[in-house]
């Protein structure tokens, strides 16, 4: 089924840096509109949120789960064709958006909705042409194993066998479908119940705005294997993920523990990569000059609190690009978007050079790398991760093992850029960095794992002011990628990040305040948006999100109004 999703808030102009969150449905999180009002937004009657106040404590994130880089070979460094692309262009419609807020004298921000966390999961199941089964009178069908049950796509009724069955017009290719299992937790006075396969709808994935052509309502009629259910599981042990559609790899040699601890984590690194392209689609769509501002700029919680921590000055200043891909460059920006929307498609097409991307439970060979030098996780063999004893093991699973799986999905990944040559290089482990005032003297060779040599890479200055590459080195480093996401990403799921910038960049000319600053029709994107992250498409004024379902998208981009007192 095709759903909107819309939210307009209330501007209260006494206040200098009041938020209006203005939710528009993109792919990654979604609020309930009809309980929206249940949680409160602010301090006040007017949902405003208050002024920005001293600090919050939050945990310093630091993991221990090592990872073991795969070999070297084939990863070599080649000069661009003139053809190939180093700049990877903002989402349509959202520079417009932005620029229409200034316009009306507002300041846009991101706010990081969680209220709904643990409430809705959609997975995508889609159908591969080796599983369908076609019959000597051309009838096509297959069954479709979702974990709790198994459902049959078929073209002629009656051929279910006992299983549920969907029957689905001779018009659509059964390789080109993709299943919806939608999971959903109700609340109950202890906090929200298990997770239950609530709806099966199958989609035309040539066309799926079109909306469902199939759907099944699963009642207390349609047996399930819930103890069985390694997605229901998983979202239960993530339960702090906002309401999120995922597609998960397939698994081997797991256990049903490890089967829910590793899709818990591909669900959080989902979110947490969802997140920091948020972060780095604003700064893109953004005015030029205030680009380097927004790059180095730190958000907060919900009522405008730096963070801090007694442990490590490094939390507050971890919640900005900065602080792990180094001084703002606009080619170093579009290289590290290009890089995570690479990622991106690996975590949604499954595809490493291609090769499916799978994923193997603590392998059971002696020779492995598991049972050798026993990291948390490994690629090696390209398109197969496999995660160690130690990623299960960890007291930290939601932090340490979503950045292990971001770590391991960016190996095998080139990124295009362009300072001076347009060149392709490999996303990697190690590097050989220079330093001193020629660039020349002590030389290391070693492995960017870990946040003092990721600040090493993104902050090194030698007494001239040059960074030596190490710039350039930080936005080709696995552990820099996968910090930068698992960090923020973790601090916005547990509810210390809630607003980005926390300041903002000065203005260029002085306006006088619009009493409209906050009302002008901002939550209905302009002709043009769209999400390329979940196919959210604009449709006669509104967002329409396929695969939507009891009123939740599948995804929110979180844009809030700051208006300056009249």
């Amino acid at each position: 089924m095709s759903a909107t999703h819309r939210r307009g808030g209330v501007v209260d102009h006494r206040l200098v840096r009041s938020l209006a969150p203005l939710c528009l449905a993109l792919a990654c999180s979604g609020v309930d509109v009809q309980d929206a009002d249940q949680h409160g937004a602010g301090d006040d009657e007017t949902g405003a949120l208050p002024l920005p106040s001293a600090a919050i404590e939050a945990p310093y994130l630091v993991g221990d789960l090592a990872c073991a880089e795969p070999s070297l070979v084939g990863a070599g460094e080649r000069e661009l064709e003139p053809q190939e692309e180093t700049e990877l262009p903002p989402p349509a419609g959202l520079p417009e958006l932005l620029a229409e807020i200034r316009a009306r004298g507002g300041r846009p921000a991101l706010h990081f909705d969680t209220r709904a966390a643990g409430r809705l999961l959609n997975v995508r199941v889609p159908v591969r042409s080796h599983q369908v089964h076609r019959s000597a009178d051309g009838v096509s069908d297959v069954a479709v194993d979702l974990g709790a049950l198994t459902v049959r796509l078929t073209q002629a009724a009656g051929t279910g066998g006992g299983e549920p069955e969907l029957v689905l017009p001779t018009t659509l290719p059964l390789d080109q479908v993709v299943v919806l299992k939608t999971y959903t937790r109700e609340p109950t006075a202890s906090g929200l119940g298990p997770a239950s396969l609530a709806m099966v709808s199958v989609f035309d994935r040539r066309d799926e705005a079109a909306g469902p052509v199939a759907t099944l309502a699963i009642d207390e009629q349609v047996p399930l294997a819930r103890e069985a259910d390694c997605d229901a599981l998983a979202y239960e042990l993530a339960a702090e993920v906002p309401p999120v559609a995922v597609s998960f790899p397939p698994l081997s040699s797991c256990t049903v523990d490890e089967c829910a601890k590793t899709r818990a984590a591909w669900l959080r690194a989902n979110h947490d990569l969802f997140r920091v392209r948020q972060m780095l689609d604003f700064v893109a769509s953004s005015p030029p000059e205030e680009r380097a501002f927004l790059w180095a700029a730190q958000g907060g919680s919900e009522s405008g609190e730096r963070l801090m921590s007694y442990e490590s000055d490094d939390v507050g200043p971890n919640t900005a690009l900065e602080f792990y891909f180094g001084p703002y460059a606009e080619y170093r920006l579009q290289a590290i978007r290009t890089a995570y929307s690479r990622l991106w498609r690996t975590f949604h097409e499954h595809e490493v050079g291609g090769l499916e991307l799978d994923i193997e439970c603590t392998p059971d060979g002696p020779g492995d790398i598991c049972n050798t030098t026993r990291p948390g996780g490994h690629h090696a063999v390209k398109s197969n991760m496999k995660l160690c004893a130690k990623a299960y093991s960890t007291p930290s699973q939601a932090f340490d093992v979503p950045r292990l799986v971001l770590h391991e999905s960016m190996h095998h990944m080139f990124v295009p850029w362009k300072d001076t040559t347009p060149r392709l290089s490999p996303i990697m482990d190690t590097h050989t960095h220079g330093h001193g005032a020629l660039c020349a003297g002590k030389l290391v060779t070693d492995k960017g794992y870990g946040l003092k040599k990721i600040k090493h890479l993104a902050s090194y200055e030698n007494e001239r002011e040059d960074d030596c590459w190490h710039n350039n080195y930080a936005f080709r480093n696995n552990d820099t990628y996968a910090y930068a996401a698992a960090t923020i990403g973790t601090y916005i799921r547990f509810g210390y990040l809630a607003r980005w910038p926390l300041e903002q960049p000065p203005k260029q000319e002085e306006n006088l305040p619009d009493p409209d600053c906050g009302m002008p029709g901002v939550d209905t994107p302009p002709p043009g948006f769209s999400d390329p992250l979940s196919g959210c498409y604009k449709s006669n004024g509104e967002l329409v999100c396929p695969g939507a379902h009891g009123g939740l998208s599948p995804g929110a981009l979180d844009i809030a109004v700051i208006c300056e007192p009249l």
